[in-house]
């Protein structure tokens, strides 16, 4: 899992990853590691959506440009 990676270096607020059910929970610990990160998981059959957010943006929003 490379999660640690694009969060680390990540030129994004968001970063959303789909992930097996079964690497889920390696995901999920990295909440516990990235506290300047909002983790949101979504279910998906056999994959989970994880999406994770910076609690403060450093970038502008790629919405408003």
């Amino acid at each position: 899992m490379e999660v640690g990676w694009y969060l680390r270096f990540s030129k994004t607020d968001r970063v959303e990853a789909m992930v097996t059910a079964k690497t889920a929970p390696q995901v999920r610990h990295e909440a516990h590691i990235f506290r300047d990160w909002i983790f949101e998981f979504q279910d998906k059959e056999d994959h989970v959506l994880a999406r994770m957010t910076r609690r403060k943006p450093l970038y502008k929003d790629e919405d408003s440009a």
